[in-house]
């Protein structure tokens, strides 16, 4: 087999193994999520801890109805007052997830479908009783919902160095998630918060909690991957970060979400609803009748 014939069958395969283990993890078009997350009514059916023998977690494991479509399994993290306490900063884990765009196409995201969405405290009561509102003047409370993996593992570490060296689509999924984390200043590499598909070859890796990072206050929960653990990175992420702009950053981070609070005047009193306006030139949260979320 000639020299460009063996590349082109090596791209097939890669670019096949890429293909199904996307099937196999996500189980959605990453599109088709998307709209899902931030934009469909949601219902949650059920929802327990999700790691119930973790002290303090607060973290659900929640099966939601979006529209009229079956239930799916998401992950839902309610946010403290005012949405930045210590390890859950909602608008880092959707920046993570906006960030990596910028990196590598959908079929190789190494943060699962995540959005911010406002969900009302009698929704999240049954399943969190101590919940309260995030911000004045409404009863709703800001969620980070992130799609539930497929077929993952949580080892100690997900970075295997003699596989990282044989398996060379492996090592392209683990080069892409060092970056974002490197970027991210990611700084908590505690259990489950790194995964791995359990196909045995091509395996992709997952990063799914980013409450410690971006500008976070140092912590004691793992820095593993703040710092770049391989030197084998591939060579199209690279260029995409080569070209990375102040501009391509502010309009990718610098309003992440945003929502309007209204009052409606009905015959039952006043009533906020929630509308969600994209305004991408202001960086920073603020409160006064209409929340921002960015970087």
């Amino acid at each position: 087999m000639s020299g460009s014939r063996a590349l082109t069958a090596l791209l097939l395969i890669a670019a096949s193994c890429t293909a199904a283990a996307q099937d196999r993890n996500i189980a959605l078009p990453v599109a088709d999520l998307e709209h899902m997350l931030q934009a469909e009514p949601m219902r949650i059916v059920t929802a327990e801890i999700s790691r119930p023998k973790a002290k303090g977690d607060i973290t659900l494991k929640a099966d939601v109805a979006f529209a009229d479509r079956p239930p799916i399994r998401v992950k839902v993290r309610k946010a403290e007052r005012g949405a930045q306490t210590f390890n859950n900063v909602p608008r880092y884990d959707l920046a993570a997830y906006e960030l990596q765009k910028l990196l590598m196409d959908a079929q190789e995201y190494v943060v699962p479908p995540t959005s911010l969405r406002m969900l009302p405290m009698e929704q999240m009561k049954p399943y969190s009783p101590d919940v309260r509102a995030t911000f004045p003047d409404s009863d709703d409370v800001l969620c980070v919902v992130q799609y539930w993996l497929q077929d993952v593992t949580a080892p100690a570490d997900v970075l295997f160095p003699e596989r990282f060296e044989s398996d060379a689509l492996y090592a392209r999924h683990i080069g892409q998630l060092n970056v974002l984390t490197y970027l991210i200043s990611h700084r908590d590499s505690n259990l489950g918060n790194f995964l791995i598909s359990a196909v045995p070859e091509g395996a992709r890796v997952f990063s799914i909690d980013h409450g410690v990072a971006f500008a976070s206050e140092g912590s004691d929960r793992g820095e593993l991957w703040r710092s770049m653990r391989v030197k084998q990175l591939p060579t199209d992420t690279m260029a995409r970060l080569r070209k990375f702009t102040e501009a391509d950053l502010n309009a990718r981070l610098g309003v992440l979400a945003e929502w309007k609070l209204e009052i409606q005047h009905t015959n039952v009193g006043q009533e906020w609803r929630q509308h969600r306006p994209v305004d991408r030139q202001l960086a920073h949260l603020r409160i006064y009748r209409q929340v921002q979320a960015g970087l």
